[in-house]
């Protein structure tokens, strides 16, 4: 009898959760359907926080950029500078030698030329030398002294050298 009772009690077990089974389901279905709504109130709550750190690290990046492009303005401005600064020089030295004085110096024998242009301040007898014809020039420097002609020599060269450190932009 015990056992007649026990399987009658399981039967009714199992007809119980036969029936209440789907009766749970839209429950779990329903616990599903609460999900996305978590996930949209989670990602509500952290959109400003995500949008405020996003734009901190554009500031960021953006004050990187600021920081390096005032810095190539500084160097920048020192290179104009230094191009001014011999522009004015090169300038000064053909101004030094005007086309008078020039003609006159194109005009006298070499030897002669040389032994006064020796006398001459010596960034003066470059320009000179500068404004003749190269021949003209060569045969100048081909009568003075060694040193008299290396050092003008030197000063005609450094003319064209505008004299500022390799740079990398």
């Amino acid at each position: 009898m015990r056992r007649r009772h026990q399987a009658i009690a399981l039967r009714t077990m199992i007809v119980i959760w036969a029936v209440a089974a789907p009766a749970a389901m839209p429950v779990a279905v329903n616990a599903q359907d609460r999900a996305p709504a978590d996930v949209q109130n989670f990602c509500s709550n952290i959109v400003d926080d995500a949008r405020e750190r996003r734009y901190a690290i554009q500031r960021e990046e953006l004050e990187t950029l600021r920081a390096d492009i005032e810095a190539k303005i500084v160097i920048l401005e020192e290179r104009r500078a230094a191009y001014e600064l011999w522009a004015q020089k090169r300038e000064e030295f053909a101004e030094a030698a005007n086309e008078g004085l020039v003609a006159v110096y194109a005009n006298m024998r070499p030897d002669a030329a040389a032994v006064r242009m020796e006398e001459l301040p010596a960034e003066l007898s470059a320009a000179l030398l500068t404004k003749l014809k190269p021949r003209a020039s060569a045969a100048i420097l081909n009568e003075m002294s060694t040193q008299d002609a290396a050092l003008i020599t030197q000063i005609m060269a450094a003319v064209g050298d505008v004299g500022l450190p390799e740079g990398d932009g």
